[in-house]
């Protein structure tokens, strides 16, 4: 749907004070005119050299871009075709796939293709493989390719030998000048190749016939570019030599020099010798001039502030233009509604953490494509900047329609956004303003946006807000929230408390879970789940995080050998430090690393698993070890389990509190309970309420319990006791006898809503 753009008011005026200084320079000129005649009889002549000299060397700067134009050209193809898994299966093996290379590669070569020849070297640089012009070319050496390409492989053979750089230059082949390009052919997402790995060099050419020359000539409006042959040269050539990486000139590029100095030198001859008589004329033509300046200098002022305006990435208007038109209705003083739509990317750092940069720049470029197709007629949408857009609507149905522009976008993005090969999903929190700009100013209307956006996000993402006086309350408490949480960790108003882990056979205590409650807040004590949350979305979780590590170990120092087990929010997790800040917690507490056992949920390793490789390498080589929490309700696959070498498993409390209930949450138990066995995993069930489970759990085989019926999280005194023995008893107990009676050890403390304490990352 097209949309038209509204001239903005910044740009206004410029017209006219470009005919203001046009009558100005017509005023001057009468005075100057005199001057200016005498003075180009005298410098007629050498103002004509110097700009045939320059227009000469404008052109050989044309000659040399299209040079480099044609080998760049040929260098993307080359990295196209080198960094190819398929080509490495056929390249690598013994013999070399011909009839694939001769499909892939050989087919493509000709007068009219990208390239004419392409060849496959071994590490010697000697041919395996070679096509030009479609036609076979057998196993041999170098010399087909000239000196120039062997000096290139001399320069350049330790970059081309690791794969850090794809090398082209000028050689003289047997078939005359030509660019080639050299390229190891690896995996795209291979490391570099070791000292002792065979190689295999991708070479594509690119000759420079006389109609590739004469092509690049028409595309740089280059007059007869040809290849010099010095015997038909004549007076008005111009020439560049061809020079080979060795440095030898191999041939030259010749065309026809314009001469235009020469030429207007000799048109203006007459009319000086008759300037009497041209005196209005050359007023006139002052002026004309003149005017064309200062046109021309308007325009690009015109043109430098359309650029201050917009956004360079998206090509969308940028912050600055939208608050300009939105100043512009406000200076109306009339009741226009309006509605502001502010839209924040959901899950955008991820891509950019995971994918790189270029990538991320590729989903703005694409959400920006895709935000214009469902925008209203005559909105206007903006890049605020980062992943954030927003989009103004105007009159009485502009509540409406930006509502429904919200709609059609999230629907949009229940598909993956493509960008090349890839498919990723993103999502995007949406937040509504809407009123007349003369009730409500424009910053006004902006901070209404954006904290409908923050709701939006906060409240789950990907979903649509509308502005109402209750989010401003509701943001307040965030941000008191953060920070009180900030205020908290230094006051040391957090508490750390204790869920047991108890052996499955003898319920005897082995480790402890550390749990974060904030019980010292000076306006009263929040549950977890409402203040972590918080303190992941801030960043704060890596220093409460950080807190509860400490405090635990310092707590549990004494009573060993029981181990602790702490859980790891994402956010510590894509933290590069966050290995290091362990171990220095470790060290100033001397707390045995063998007694620490980390948590992480599968979904932060499948969003960033070399990530996740490294950090749980580098902790594993300290003694620490992990489990994967809450298994059963994610992607939960053996691969992960693998491939990540976790030492245990946590069932979570979906699967393990109801086996004493459902057949199928029994089968999934012990399904889960075998291939940990068979891994050598240990298994912990979550959960665990009454002794029919614990019972019902042991039989399936998991090593350890924990639950409500053993306790709930208590501090750490409390829950060993003052002789530090432990709960459960020291022994087996027969399965039928429940050693805690009929209603279980913790059956008066059966959980309740919000009861709980939420689990916080290290």
């Amino acid at each position: 749907m097209p949309h038209t753009k509204k001239r903005p008011a910044s740009l206004m005026g410029i017209n006219r004070k470009a005919r203001i200084m046009i009558l100005s320079v017509s005023c001057g000129g009468l005075a100057i005119l005199a001057a200016v005649v005498f003075l180009l009889n005298a410098s007629l002549s050498t103002i004509a050299s110097k700009a045939n000299e320059m227009e000469t060397e404008r052109a050989r700067e044309l000659v040399n871009a299209s040079i480099q134009a044609l080998e760049n050209r040929l260098t993307g193809i080359a990295t196209d075709n080198a960094l190819w898994d398929d080509a490495v299966r056929h390249v690598y093996q013994t013999p070399i796939d011909s009839a694939w290379l001769d499909r892939n590669w050989g087919a493509s070569t000709g007068e009219d293709r990208p390239y004419d020849g392409a060849f496959v070297m071994d590490e010697a640089f000697h041919r395996l493989w070679g096509k030009w012009r479609q036609k076979s070319i057998g196993a041999g050496t170098t010399e087909l390719l000239g000196n120039g390409f062997t000096t290139l492989v001399q320069k350049n053979r330790r970059e081309l030998s690791d794969g850090s750089k794809i090398v082209s230059g000028v050689t003289l082949t047997e078939s005359g000048p030509a660019i080639v390009t050299i390229a190891l052919i690896r995996s795209y997402h291979a490391v570099r190749p070791t000292a002792e790995a065979p190689r295999r060099y991708l070479v594509f050419t690119r000759h420079l016939t006389p109609p590739t020359v004469t092509a690049m000539g028409d595309a740089f409006k280059l007059s007869d570019l040809h290849i010099h042959v010095p015997e038909e040269g004549t007076h008005n050539e111009a020439t560049l030599p061809l020079l080979e990486a060795n440095g030898a000139v191999i041939s030259e590029l010749a065309w026809t020099q314009r001469l235009s100095g020469a030429v207007a030198s000799s048109a203006a001859e007459d009319e000086i010798q008759q300037i009497t008589l041209l005196v209005g004329g050359l007023v006139l033509a002052l002026v004309l001039v003149s005017a064309y300046g200062l046109h021309r200098l308007a325009r690009s002022e015109e043109a430098a502030q359309l650029t201050a305006l917009t956004d360079s990435l998206s090509g969308l208007p940028n912050r600055r233009a939208l608050y300009e038109r939105l100043q512009e209705i406000s200076r109306r003083r009339e009741a226009v509604p309006v509605s502001i739509v502010f839209m924040d990317l959901d899950g955008f750092k991820e891509v950019n953490d995971i994918y790189g940069h270029i990538v991320g720049d590729q989903i703005i470029s694409k959400m920006a494509e895709v935000l214009k197709s469902y925008m209203p007629r005559d909105a206007m949408l903006a890049r605020i900047g980062g992943d954030e857009f927003a989009m103004l609507v105007m009159g009485g149905a502009s509540g409406n329609q930006s509502r429904q522009f919200g709609k059609r976008v999230l629907t949009s993005l229940k598909n993956p956004v493509r960008i090349g090969e890839r498919a990723i999903q993103v999502g995007v929190s949406i937040g509504i303003a809407s009123d007349d700009l003369k009730a409500v100013s424009v910053e006004e209307m902006f901070r209404r946006a954006d904290v409908a956006m923050y709701h939006a996000k906060v409240s789950g993402k990907n979903q649509i807000v509308s502005y109402n006086r209750d989010l401003d309350a509701e943001r307040l408490r965030i941000q008191e929230i953060e920070q009180g949480i900030r205020e908290g960790l230094k006051r040391d108003e957090f508490e750390v408390v204790y869920q047991p882990i108890v052996d499955a056979k003898t319920y005897a205590v082995t480790a402890v879970e550390a749990l974060v409650r904030w019980p010292r807040r000076p306006e009263g004590a929040l549950f977890p789940h409402e203040f972590i949350p918080i303190a992941e979305d801030s960043g704060l979780i890596e220093d409460l995080g950080m807190y509860v590590l400490k405090r635990a170990c310092q707590q549990l120092l004494p009573h060993s050998p029981m181990k602790l087990s702490v859980n790891i929010s994402p956010a510590q997790f894509r933290d590069p430090d966050f290995e290091a800040r362990v171990v220095d917690i470790l060290n100033e507490t001397t707390f045995e690393s063998t007694r620490l056992e980390l948590e992480v949920t599968e979904g932060y390793l499948v969003e960033n698993p070399e990530r996740a490789i490294t950090a749980i390498t580098q902790l594993k080589k300290h003694g620490v070890t992990f489990a994967l929490d809450d298994f059963g309700t994610g992607y939960s696959s053996i691969g992960s389990l693998r491939r990540f070498k976790f030492d245990r498993i946590k069932i979570d409390r979906s699967l393990a509190g109801d086996i004493d209930r459902e057949c199928q949450a029994a089968a999934l138990v012990a399904g889960a309970v075998n291939i940990a066995q068979a891994m050598s995993i240990e298994v912990t069930a979550e959960g665990v309420e009454n002794f029919a489970q614990a019972r019902l759990l042991r039989i399936a085989g998991c090593n350890s319990l924990q639950g409500y019926y053993f306790a709930r999280p208590l501090p750490l005194d409390e829950l060993l006791g003052t002789d530090n023995s432990g709960l459960g008893p020291s022994k087996v107990m027969p399965e039928e006898v429940d050693p805690y009676g009929a209603a279980g050890p913790r059956s008066r403390n059966a959980r309740r809503p919000g009861a709980g304490a939420r689990k916080v990352a290290v």
